[in-house]
């Protein structure tokens, strides 16, 4: 006689259906054949779990189950029966795959989604190309001559793979199905497994006369080259797509983009920190006491540079709106940012010593800082 399917799962009768399919997860992946290859038991119980959990999920079959039960007069026949070997261990896999949401690849990392996928139209892979630029062509923008390399649908075959342009025929090995199954039986139950046709590769069907400019591949190796506009602003990092220059699509898939990596070389006079510039310049003792006006360079030219009277080394000055444009806002700019600093001479002459000394004198030696 079998068991009782709440005893199965380890229910109680007034179980939820939160708990029921909480309690067939757990035992499910506990008893999966894949995990317990040495346990031949293994895949009765977990066929006897999914079978309970197939009952006891469905309301109309819950209510029958509740109201009848499970007697030695249903096991041969009738509409309330659900014996053990009525459902083969493929057919409780699939279902366990169902409660999970996918196959077995969200489970147990198998990256074979079935033949029905391979079929389907592929999308070509995305490439990556780094592109290294300067500051001044990320400041203003440039065009870049690029060159990369990609897999390009077959010009001789048009990508169909064949030499004479004739559709693929079904694969003698699989008989189409781009899988091959294996049955076997454990006691009642019958153990289903099935693995992709070595001959055709999942394919389902296999080119007779393969063209000779790619073996039958449908895609060959091409170099590309490319005039690449990159916009004023981009940062280090920054990705810019241009599509359809990935590899080649199968069945009729679109093509992959290429993503141009920007590289953006370091300069000798400044540091960038987004859209702002920083650099360093140094004026002299009397300068930075009296003030004065210096030239700087920025990235939209020679500008004029007020120095307050007073000036400290390591004073920070702005230069407002002479950064770098933003991406996304050509005609908003960052600011420059211009670090002062005192030039104290080493080796003075005789005459700015004399010089020296004298203000030494009038400001007084020992003269007291404050804190």
């Amino acid at each position: 006689m079998a068991r009782d399917y709440y005893e199965v799962l380890e229910l109680e009768k007034e179980s939820s259906k939160e708990e029921i399919e909480k309690a067939y997860r757990k035992l499910a992946l506990k008893y999966h054949p894949d995990r317990n290859t040495d346990d031949p038991k293994a895949a009765e119980k977990f066929t006897e779990i999914t079978q309970a959990y197939e009952v006891l999920s469905d309301d109309n079959k819950r209510q029958q189950y509740d109201e009848y039960g499970f007697t030695e007069d249903d096991e041969g026949s009738g509409m309330h029966q659900y014996q053990m070997h009525n459902m083969d261990l493929n057919d409780a896999l699939n279902m366990f795959m169902r409660s999970f949401g996918g196959g077995f690849g969200s489970i147990f990392g198998n990256e074979d989604d079935g033949m029905f996928s391979r079929r389907r139209p592929v999308a070509g892979d995305d490439r990556v190309l780094h592109v290294a630029i300067t500051l001044e062509e990320a400041f203003s923008g440039v065009e870049k001559e690029i060159e990369s390399s990609r897999l390009a649908r077959c010009p001789e075959c048009s990508g169909s793979g064949s030499r004479d342009g004739k559709a693929p025929v079904g694969c003698p090995d699989c008989g189409g199905a781009g899988q091959r199954r294996m049955v076997r039986r454990l006691g009642p139950v019958q153990y289903v497994t099935t693995t992709t046709c070595n001959r055709c590769g999942g394919e389902g069907s296999i080119i007779k006369d393969k063209c000779k400019n790619c073996r039958g591949a449908k895609r060959i190796r091409e170099n590309i080259k490319k005039m690449a506009p990159i916009p004023a602003g981009v940062e280090p990092g920054n990705r810019l797509r241009l599509a359809d220059l990935g590899d080649a699509g199968l069945r009729g898939g679109p093509s992959g983009d290429l993503y141009l990596i920007i590289d953006v070389e370091d300069h000798r006079f400044y540091e960038r920190y987004g859209d702002d510039i920083k650099c360093e310049i140094t004026i002299t003792y009397p300068q930075a006491v009296l003030g004065t006006k210096v030239g700087v360079d920025t990235l939209h030219g020679p500008v004029e540079l007020k120095v307050p009277s007073g000036t400290t080394s390591h004073t920070v000055l702005r230069l407002k709106g002479r950064g770098m444009p933003h991406l996304r806002n050509p005609h908003r700019f960052g600011h420059q940012f211009v670090k002062v600093k005192i030039d104290v001479p080493k080796g003075p002459s005789m005459k700015e010593r004399s010089l020296l000394k004298k203000l030494r004198d009038l400001q007084g030696e020992n003269r007291k800082f404050k804190a």
